[in-house]
């Protein structure tokens, strides 16, 4: 076990006189000396990083010491600094070894001390780690694994189960299974992309949005409610200068990709495109769609016709990469988009569920093609 596995580290360990109180340095759970830390973001007390995770893991939300809710920041500067300053006795001391290192290098000797204890996978004995190099390379029962055939033996069977012959044979079962397996994947991404292709052959029209007025340019505006046939419930649309400017660090920005159009439309709550005209329906083919500030969002889209739900979907968006989401969902009059969770993107504050939809494949239907489904 090594410091890295330990709740943390004995102040009987640190070697030579401090000029600091080293109790100003100990960790609020374990008591030991702080290893790693981390502090709360409110009252700032300190902590292992390990010690926070077995307390989070347990189901609390709250700071072990006083604050309601636990929120991490970073262990306070003046506190890491003392803490560099340390000289720490090596946790394999009482097996033999004579290393004191500084706070900052103590993990990775420790991970690599020749003086921890491994068990031989052969004959099952407890050595130091130092030994076992010799002791791998004389014990003859001691597992083997061919780097070209994969096989494994002992390695007082390689004279009769790991022959040049076996080797050989093992080596070609091993290429013609997995020339029958990429064979499969082959066979298995030509239907695939014949799918897309046919469905593709029939797209009637691929709503990109760039026809919308330009003077979103200055504000993110409303989709008109008469837009392409449709109507559209609480969906608006920005320009690309515009999500430079007003929203850089987030995944409007990325949506945009080069030679598409300079629109985007999103929304952030419950939104709605349904059919203008009361007697027509509509396929909804596919759309492309992405997270603008959440990682993992999660987008629930539900298809209706004559106010009964036909289809529904969960989707989790990717953040600031559209993707596309295949639905060919026929003969609807209404799509209701939802979107909920999400956790915020790594140094992107932004105000949550926010779905970015870059394109909607449309194959419309006319009174007489709808009468021939019903």
């Amino acid at each position: 076990m090594t410091s890295t596995q330990q709740k943390g580290i004995s102040s009987e360990r640190i070697h030579g006189s401090t000029s600091v109180n080293v109790d100003y340095l100990e960790c609020s759970i374990c008591r030991d000396l702080l290893w790693k830390p981390i502090a709360c973001q409110e009252c700032e007390t300190p902590f292992c990083s390990t010690c926070m995770d077995r307390w989070l893991d347990n189901g609390s939300i709250t700071c072990p010491t006083r604050c309601e809710t636990y929120i991490e920041r970073k262990c306070p500067p003046f506190i890491t600094k003392v803490l560099s300053c340390l000289q720490i006795i090596c946790f394999y001391q009482a097996n033999g070894c004579q290393e004191i290192l500084p706070y900052e290098a103590l993990d990775k000797h420790e991970i690599e001390c020749g003086y921890q204890f491994t068990k031989c996978p052969g004959c099952q004995l407890e050595m130091l780690e130092k030994d076992f190099l010799n002791h791998k390379e004389s014990y003859e029962l001691f597992p083997m694994t061919c780097e070209d055939c994969k096989l494994m033996y002992k390695r007082n069977e390689a004279t009769t189960k790991h022959t040049e012959n076996i080797c050989l044979r093992k080596q070609f079962e091993r290429l013609k299974l997995e020339y029958n397996e990429s064979r499969h994947a082959i066979q298995k991404l030509d239907l695939e992309l014949g799918e897309i292709r046919r469905l593709h052959s029939c797209l009637k029209q691929t709503i990109t949005f760039e026809d919308l007025p330009e003077s979103a340019v200055e504000n993110s505006l409303k989709i008109p409610n008469v837009y392409k046939g449709f109507r559209w419930t609480k969906i608006f649309y920005i320009h690309e200068l515009l999500a430079a400017k007003e929203c850089s660090k987030s995944g409007y920005v990325t949506s945009f990709l080069p030679g598409d159009s300079l629109n985007v439309a999103f929304f952030s709550e419950t939104a709605t495109i349904s059919i203008e005209h009361p007697n027509k329906t509509f396929t909804l083919i596919s759309i492309m769609a992405c997270a603008a500030w959440n990682d993992d969002l999660e987008l629930t889209i539900t298809a209706y016709r004559k106010s009964i739900v036909v289809n529904d979907r969960t989707v989790i968006l990717l953040f600031g990469r559209p993707q596309r989401i295949m639905l060919q969902w026929e003969n609807i009059d209404k799509v209701i988009f939802k979107p909920s969770g999400g956790t915020e993107h790594l140094e992107c504050e932004g105000p949550g569920t926010h779905v970015v939809l870059t394109q909607l494949t449309i194959d419309d239907f006319s009174e007489q093609k709808k009468r021939v489904y019903e």
